[in-house]
């Protein structure tokens, strides 16, 4: 590993908790934090990345599976959530002391040494909810969770980038199928929901045919528990797409390393 490289890793993904870590040089930083601070402390150590040099925790939205664990990280470390600064995270808190936070608004570029990076909106059931698109030493991400559309922004940014993380959160056979309630089978669904395997697959053509990009590779995350599964990415997933940008599928609450992720 070259001192100067970029280095990444997922911490886990998918309904039950949601965790991405970054690092140039002593610079680092994650996206979201549904694990306690035990487990995040042990994926951090098998990812081999040290939580003394975070730096901020960016945060995408309040539900509980990116949320959960970013207060008591906040607290623990002194370090400060940066998000929408419309988002009402304190009605989310559960200690006595106010959360220390950095708000930012999207559609606007801001910058902290070698990382240069802007959020977007994304459509979905929670207030204020959000995407980040930024660069650190020289690569450039976008992670787009969390919404039940894709909008033009969101493919702007996306051909912009060397990596993508989309989502690909439910097969719409098993969802049907499967045991939710009509009403959150609703959610879903809706515009409001989340991004489906066609969803993302469709997604991922219209990408590939764009001569302006410059996508290394996408990684598909944030799989259902209960109306999803590795192998039904794949199978769905190949229905649709047969484009020139590699994908990788990441298995639910898995912890990924930058090794695992490229290779």
């Amino acid at each position: 590993m070259k001192a100067d490289q970029t280095e990444f890793g997922i911490l886990g993904s998918g309904s039950a908790a949601n965790g991405f870590v970054f690092r140039f040089r002593d610079f680092s930083f994650i996206i979201d934090n549904g694990y306690s601070l035990s487990e995040f402390r042990r994926r951090m150590k098998l990812l081999g990345f040290d939580e003394g040099k975070l730096e901020f925790i960016f945060l995408t939205h309040h539900h509980s599976d990116h949320f959960k664990g970013v207060e008591p990280l906040s607290s623990s470390l002194g370090i400060p959530v940066v998000t929408h600064a419309e988002m009402p995270l304190e009605q989310h808190c559960k200690r006595d002391e106010s959360l220390k936070r950095l708000d930012i608004l999207p559609g606007r570029d801001y910058s902290f040494e070698e990382l240069r990076f802007r959020c977007f909106e994304t459509s979905h059931d929670a207030h204020s909810s959000v995407g980040f698109h930024f660069s650190l030493g020289g690569t450039v991400f976008t992670i787009i969770t969390d919404t039940g559309t894709v909008s033009q922004e969101m493919e702007e940014l996306a051909l912009k980038s060397d990596y993508l993380f989309l989502e690909s959160n439910y097969s719409p056979e098993m969802l049907h199928s499967g045991p939710y309630p009509a009403f959150l089978k609703k959610r879903i669904l809706s515009d409001l929901g989340h991004l489906s395997n066609l969803d993302a697959a469709v997604f991922m053509t219209k990408l590939s045919g764009k001569p302006e990009s410059r996508l290394k590779k996408i990684f598909l995350c944030h799989l259902s528990e209960k109306n999803n599964s590795v192998e039904r990415v794949r199978e769905e997933v190949g229905r649709i797409y047969s484009g020139s940008i590699p994908f990788g599928i990441c298995p639910r609450n898995d912890c990924l390393s930058m090794d695992t992720l490229l290779d």
